[in-house]
């Protein structure tokens, strides 16, 4: 899919955990389905080059989503130090996923992703 036929970005934590693993498969379920634009967060904390670009191009983006996997919201916390102020935070916390207890299952994640758009 071209890039310009995204409307939105998502952004999501890909930590160690259970919780980290959703929010992960979470955004990418949203990039495969054709829903979002995902965009390496990693990126954003060593490349200015590319966060100056990504900071230009947004306005393009009807939403941004920033997907967690747990209260410590390190997705978000990268984002406000960029200044990014309007976006959608999702916690995967806040659907009843427990860290280092909840299996993932590719049915909570299709939940998920479906209360997400």
């Amino acid at each position: 899919m071209d890039k310009n036929e995204f409307n939105k970005i998502v952004l999501a934590c890909s930590g160690a955990s259970n919780t980290g693993a959703y929010s992960d498969k979470v955004a990418r379920k949203l990039m495969k389905d054709g829903k979002a634009k995902m965009l390496c967060l990693a990126r954003f904390a060593v490349d200015e080059k590319f966060v100056e670009q990504t900071k230009k191009e947004i306005s393009n983006y009807k939403e941004i989503i920033v997907v967690d996997g747990c209260p410590i919201n390190c997705a978000e916390r990268i984002i406000e130090k960029l200044e990014l102020i309007n976006y959608k935070h999702i916690n995967i916390t806040d659907f009843g996923i427990e860290k280092g207890k909840t299996p993932v299952t590719e049915e909570k994640i299709i939940e998920i992703t479906n209360k997400v758009i």
